[in-house]
């Protein structure tokens, strides 16, 4: 959608030539004033008409900034949380599989005697052992679980109290932004009313004085009526 020709562009109007949010006209204005051509009236700003393409090009650049960004936090986050558990599960494993190393080479250096189990059998310890280090494994990795999902939803409860903060501010904006075309509303109401009561003013001075001269000339003898004819 074009402006039209010679008309003055508000941020409203800004936004929809260009298809962008007003909040992004507003930020883009902020970040860039030195790029856009603008004057203010009273509090509101005016742009020119290339103001509209100029504003598309800078959303179009920063979209371009923004997507390899985005995409490469989200692999490299993705990609950490990967080993994180990686290293985890490893770390865990590698203990229960040393603890058990060592349980054997001291059952092998303890000499056989009468309570010495025949060859080939576990010992019931070692079974408990390793039962209860699974339990808490276990017990670890759903204490992780739960730790995560709390953060996910707490997560969630901040994007979405961030959000509804930005609609307000948005809106509190767009009231400000009404307020301020009334006032100048009011203000071109008033110069009229001015200008009006100005003009009254004068035009009633002038049959003033006409009324004047008129009553001065009715007061005046006939002769004297006859002789400035």
């Amino acid at each position: 959608m074009k402006p039209p020709a010679g008309k003055r562009l508000k941020t409203a109007d800004i936004a929809e030539t260009t298809g962008l949010p007003e909040e992004d006209i507003r930020d883009i204005a902020q970040r860039h004033g030195d790029r856009i051509p603008s004057r203010k009236m009273g509090r509101i700003q005016i742009y020119d008409e290339k103001a509209a393409e100029i504003f598309t090009a800078i959303a179009h650049e920063e979209r371009i900034e923004k997507e390899p960004s985005l995409h490469g936090n989200e692999d490299k986050s993705e990609t950490a949380v990967n080993e994180k558990k990686k290293y985890t599960t490893s770390s865990r494993l590698g203990n229960i599989s040393k603890k058990r190393e060592e349980e054997e080479k001291a059952m092998k250096a303890t000499p056989r005697g009468k309570d010495t189990l025949p060859s080939g059998r576990v010992p019931t310890q070692l079974i408990n052992t390793v039962a209860m280090q699974g339990q808490q494994f276990s017990r670890f990795s759903d204490r992780l679980t739960a730790i995560e999902d709390a953060a996910t939803a707490d997560r969630k409860a901040f994007k979405e109290q961030i959000e509804r903060l930005e609609r307000q501010v948005a809106a509190l904006q767009e009231q400000m932004e009404s307020v301020d075309s009334w006032i100048q509303y009011v203000d071109q109401r008033m110069d009229t009313a001015d200008a009006q009561t100005k003009k009254l003013a004068e035009e009633t001075y002038i049959w003033t004085e006409y009324v004047r001269d008129e009553l001065a000339y009715l007061r005046l003898s006939w002769w004297k009526r006859r002789q400035q004819k």
